[in-house]
Order: C-alpha cells, then sequence, then structure tokens
C-alpha cells in the first residue's frame, strides 16, 4: 500500500517559546535564582566563545551538590562550567514532533532547544511532547462528513454521523457549518485548494479537518482533531475522486459540479464495513 505524508505538529507548535539564558560566566548561585525566579527546571547556558548550547537542570544541581558541592566552602561562587552538560544539539523551529522524540530518545535528551535561522527562540520538553501526544492521539469520533467543489465551493455531498451527534443538533450542524465553511472556502482558496496539504481549525469546540484535492476537498467535522481522523479523511476524499472520477474530471471543462454525488461508498472507512 502507497504511503501518504500526514501534516503533523511541528516545533514551533509546541515548544516554550522563550528560552531563559545564562553566559558561561554566571555561577551556581546564578542558576538556582533563575530557576527559582522562573518557575522552570532547566536553564541554558552559552558559550560565547565557540557559540555552543549547554544545559543545567535541577537534577544537575542535586546530583553535583552530593557527590561534591557540600564540601566546597562557597559554592554559590562555583562556575557553571562546572555543572553544565552538553554541548548540545540545536533543532530546527519547523522539524515534526515525530523527528524530535526520536533525537529526544537517541541523545536521552529531556529537553531540546529550539532555533529559528541558528537563534535559540523555544524548549520542548518531555512534559511538552507528553501534552501534545495526549491532545493530537486522543480518540475522536466523527460528526459530518462533506465534500466540496473547489470551484464553487458548492457541497455536493454530505453525510452525518447520528450515533455521534446529539440529536439536537442532527438538523442543524450541516446547515450552520454549511454556510461557515462557504464562507471559509472562499476566503482561503491557497489553503483549501493546495493539493496534499491538509489545514483544520476550530468551531464552537469542534474542529474541521481539511482533504483537498485538485477538483474537490473532503471536510470532516469531528469532536476532536486525531491523527487517525485524518487518515481516514485522507483516504475517503481518494476513494471519493475514484469513484466519481469521471464527474469530476468532466466538471474541470465546466462550471462546478452540478449533480449531488451519494458519500456511501467512503462511509466504511469511518464505520467499519
Amino acid at each position: 500500500m502507497e504511503n501518504y505524508d500526514i501534516d503533523t505538529a511541528t516545533a514551533e507548535e509546541i515548544m516554550t517559546p522563550y528560552v531563559i539564558m545564562l553566559s558561561d560566566s554566571a555561577t551556581f548561585e546564578d542558576v538556582v535564582k533563575s530557576l527559582y525566579d522562573n518557575n522552570i527546571s532547566a536553564v541554558f547556558i552559552h558559550k560565547k566563545t565557540t557559540d555552543e548550547f549547554f544545559i543545567i537542570s535541577q537534577s544537575d544541581i542535586i546530583h553535583f551538590m552530593r557527590v561534591e558541592g557540600l564540601n566546597l566552602p562557597s559554592i554559590k561562587d562555583i562556575p557553571v562550567s562546572k555543572l553544565m552538560k552538553g554541548p548540545i544539539r540545536m533543532v530546527d523551529i519547523d522539524t515534526p514532533v515525530d523527528k524530535i522524540i526520536h533525537v529526544m530518545a537517541k541523545h536521552e535528551y529531556k529537553r531540546v532547544l529550539i532555533s529559528d535561522k541558528n537563534t535559540p527562540v523555544g524548549v520542548v520538553s518531555t512534559r511538552d511532547v507528553l501534552i501534545w501526544n495526549n491532545t493530537y492521539f486522543k480518540p475522536a469520533k466523527p460528526q459530518v462528513l462533506l465534500f466540496m467543489d473547489n470551484q464553487t465551493s458548492n457541497f455536493i455531498s454530505q453525510y452525518i454521523f447520528e450515533e455521534n451527534v446529539d440529536s439536537s443538533l442532527q438538523r442543524d450542524l450541516i446547515d450552520i457549518y454549511g454556510g461557515a465553511l462557504n464562507s471559509i472556502s472562499l476566503m482561503t482558496d491557497e489553503i483549501l485548494k493546495k493539493s496534499g496539504k491538509m489545514a483544520q481549525l476550530t468551531k464552537d469546540n469542534r474542529c474541521i479537518l481539511f482533504e483537498p484535492d485538485k477538483v474537490i476537498t473532503g471536510v470532516l467535522i469531528c469532536d476532536f482533531n486525531s491523527i487517525d481522523l485524518r487518515c481516514k479523511l485522507q483516504e475517503a476524499t481518494r476513494k471519493f475522486c475514484e469513484v466519481y472520477a469521471k464527474e469530476l474530471e468532466s466538471s474541470q471543462h465546466m462550471h462546478g459540479i452540478c449533480r449531488t454525488c451519494d458519500v456511501s461508498p467512503v462511509l466504511p472507512i469511518f464505520v467499519g464495513e
């Protein structure tokens, strides 16, 4: 089976967007004060002479104190060079989260320094990854499936997963979201019509996923964003294009798709055979 790329979050989306940095002339006291004042568990050290970056964590401090620090007459004046670890590598701001996880596992990092054009701009920690994992992989249910003609922004197919939608909302969902998505599509042609790129937005505590094709866009309204539903929408859009290939190809020479298409051929992708 052919593999397709699925958009994932990048470092920029999950990072803490600032870096607490000290110079390599700092002391033990400076590090402790920085950790306390900023309520953080680690601080980065910049060695200007070599333009390298190091790190000192709370566990590094505890280890240092246990091994030798408590025997020193003036521990607060100890230079950071006695505690810092590294140099550490920086990760580009556009790096996908899965690659960040690989880097962290390979180098046994608990944090990675995120850079934009070689300038530190943020930090990704194991905590950030866990929060992202809980959010991004949380099970989600499909609620409304729509297929939209890219030329006219009209919906040519629609289906409500009634078992996943409160009965009081079922009949209103398509009208409410249909009008909103029509307006959105007209304003975001570049996003929706860029083949191979998924887009998503959140409205009224629901997530709307888009899977653009050259002629149509698959739209899935769901209770939560998830990789599983993104993959299913991508597969469903490809299947829809296969089933209605003749209509979609002919519509390229007309003014959009005029007929309403039956969505049932792609439903097993979401609900099983």
